[in-house]
């Protein structure tokens, strides 16, 4: 992967888009004046005469001197044939003390006069910095890049952050980083639980140079793909946490897969009481470099006897697999438990690079295509079918401004079609309600369809498909190089708003459809299932989706094998009350890692069991956290057939055999 480059060199051509430019907004991108009010003015601007959107950034050195808001649903994206920098004067008044002082922050709404300026809460959707790099400057000891604590739909990627003495480049986490590179400071990422206590997905990133840690984490589902971690006394550190002139013994839900560690002083990981349930950690080929200890089970000394032994491997180059946990093994109805720490170290002879991701990435920005240039409208009102369907005939990338686009019959992709939008929330694809052909609940149509053997890439658009009891929103046979990424589907009401009756499926892979499923949020309530997959045996894998408040079943995974699926997250909220998590019957040789199943404390209602597997073989669930702030969370964590229920809401592993 190539790090630093501008993805989009020129201005993607957006009517509705604000561009930060001196012209419109007083910008001054020549590192000489101060941004921070100028910015302000136009994320405040936006926020009031669209609520959500983009502001475009053009290539430039940007100054800042003060914290800027960064309202809910904007997004800031950079242009340009270098990324524009946002950067701080060295030893910058207000940002070189010991307390965090923000770049940015994000937020929930504007607050209206009189009202108190609130944190990212967990309704902070959609916002977003990309393609924009930071330069923290020299003595700003307490510098931050973002506050970064939000919910769905929310991300960070294709930055630098050059943290220098700084604090960290993130404070606070949620949702999503990905393509980032943390240079120095005193922590890269520092954080605590996320807001809405779910999952938060890190991806092809490097951490290097950090005097404390390269990241420091507790509660926060910490989810780690194909991430480098170097030149750092420890890789991940899960603190004790000072609280009252006391310490509270913290924990983490960690997986971390096909990552790099090198040149870690200390250990690679350092977590204590890993008895405890909520504790967790699964790895899958980690490889490490000049990393003495692999794990540090700090506290060890003290409690030898109810503690596990520090993993202090003797080569120079290692490769690690682990499982650590309480284990819950089912074979037949047979059940075992007990806390096991599993681990395979190998010593290798070379250290190699983290793998590429293994799917179709988005194409370069030369090679797209304006729809809006192609004859369609995007207006909410005009029929944009006809135009769509000639653009997909004639191109391969085909990039949606915001705008809605209506249409009255099924999308079907080419074999290589790509369809790329950079809001989700604003550019949506929609259906009228009541539309011929999507009428019918017999006769299933959907709205989009990628085809069999499939290499498509879409990302960045949202589907609203009516009131409409046959309409499926989405229906994947593709390839397993496919990547669906940044994907809403529109909700249809909460509470007891027709749940169920007024779609079919949200999103239907099956019949040897497969790919790489990452960032998705459905609480497309109207649906009978927000995730269903059915008879394929094609390597399929999901990243951080979010399935909620559908009336009987999130998600449906009916004669599936070689999934793997991670940080999944459902939720039940009123309406739902009868709903489970997951269905699964027929399958095998599936894996889910950091599954988290939440209901909504308004719920008084309890329900048997958040997830049902029936005739499953080889199934391994590696992290389960069951759990709500009300009183009837789900009264246990999983159904085996008919007859063997487990209790436990906080799992390790659980290995199902039927």
């Amino acid at each position: 992967m190539e790090y630093g480059k501008s993805i989009f060199p020129a201005l993607p051509k957006d009517p509705a888009a604000y561009v930060f430019t001196p012209e419109a907004f007083k910008a001054s991108p020549d590192g000489s004046g101060d941004n921070s009010a100028a910015l302000q003015a136009a994320i405040d601007q936006l926020e009031k005469e669209q609520n959500h959107g983009i502001i475009f950034i053009p290539e430039g050195r940007y100054r800042f001197t003060q914290t800027v808001q960064l309202w809910r649903g904007i997004r800031l994206i950079g242009f340009g044939q270098k990324r524009p920098v946002f950067f701080l004067d060295d030893n910058a008044p207000g940002f070189n003390g010991p307390e965090s002082r923000y770049m940015f922050h994000f937020r929930v709404y504007k607050p209206k006069e009189g009202q108190e300026l609130r944190d990212a809460q967990n309704t902070t959707f959609y916002s977003g910095i990309r393609n924009i790099d930071f330069d923290m400057g020299k003595g700003n000891t307490g510098a931050v890049a973002a506050r970064f604590r939000v919910a769905q739909l929310c991300s960070l990627e294709d930055i630098d952050f050059h943290i220098n003495d700084s604090k960290a480049a993130i404070e606070m986490i949620g949702n999503e980083v990905e393509r980032c590179r943390f240079f120095g400071g005193q922590y890269g990422i520092l954080t605590g639980e996320t807001v809405a206590y779910w999952q938060f997905y890190l991806g092809d990133s490097i951490f290097d140079g950090q005097k404390r840690a390269c990241i420091s984490t507790y509660r926060a589902g910490f989810t780690m793909v194909r991430t480098t971690l170097r030149n750092a006394p420890f890789g991940i550190y899960v603190p004790n946490k000072e609280e009252d002139n006391h310490y509270i013994e913290e924990f983490e839900r960690l997986y971390i897969a096909d990552c790099r560690m090198e040149n870690l002083s200390k250990a690679g990981i350092s977590m204590n009481m890993v008895r405890y349930p909520q504790n967790w950690l699964h790895g899958r080929s980690v490889y490490c470099k000049n990393v003495p200890c692999f794990l540090d089970s700090f506290g060890y000394q003290y409690n030898h006897h109810i503690m596990v032994e520090p993993i202090c491997p003797e080569s120079d180059i290692y490769s690690v697999d682990i499982d650590m946990g309480l284990k819950i093994q089912i074979d037949n109805a047979r059940v075992d438990r007990k806390f096991d720490i599993n681990y395979k170290v190998e010593a290798a002879s070379t250290f190699p690079a983290v793998p590429e991701p293994d799917y179709v990435m988005m194409p370069a920005q030369e090679k797209w295509v304006n729809i809006l240039d192609l004859g369609a409208k995007g207006d909410g009102i005009a029929d944009d079918t006809a135009a769509i369907k000639n653009a997909i005939v004639d191109h391969k990338a085909i990039y949606f401004p915001m705008g809605h686009y209506r249409i009255s019959d099924t999308l079907t992709l080419a074999e290589d079609t790509c369809i790329i939008g950079l809001h989700c929330f604003k550019t949506q694809f929609v259906v009228s309600d009541n539309a011929a052909g999507f009428n019918n609940a017999q006769s299933p149509k959907s709205m989009l369809i990628a085809p069999k053997q499939g290499h498509n890439h879409v990302c960045g658009v949202g589907f609203d498909g009516g009131q409409n009891p046959g309409l499926t929103s989405l229906e994947w046979l593709a390839a397993p190089d496919s990547l669906l990424e940044d994907i809403l589907f529109l909700h249809g009401g909460h509470g007891k708003t027709r749940k169920g009756r007024d779609r079919y499926y949200t999103m239907w892979i099956h019949d040897g459809g497969a790919g790489v499923f990452k960032n998705i949020w459905t609480p497309d309530v109207w649906a009978k299932d927000g995730l269903h997959i059915n008879d394929t045996e094609a390597p399929g894998q999901i990243y951080l989706i979010s399935v909620e408040h559908h009336l009987d079943i999130e998600c449906v995974f009916e004669r599936v094998a070689n999934w793997k699926i991670i940080s999944l997250q459902t939720e039940e909220n009123l309406g739902s009350e009868y709903a489970s998590s997951v269905y699964l019957k027929d399958c095998f040789d599936m894996e889910f890692q950091n599954l988290f199943q939440y209901r909504v404390q308004a719920i008084d209602i309890p329900h048997p069991y958040a997830s049902h597997a029936v005739n499953c073989k080889n199934l391994v669930v590696n992290g389960v956290h069951v759990f709500s702030i009300g009183p009837t969370p789900f009264t246990t964590s999983w159904r085996v057939d008919d007859d063997v229920y487990i209790h436990d809401h906080e799992i390790g592993s659980l290995i199902i055999n039927c």
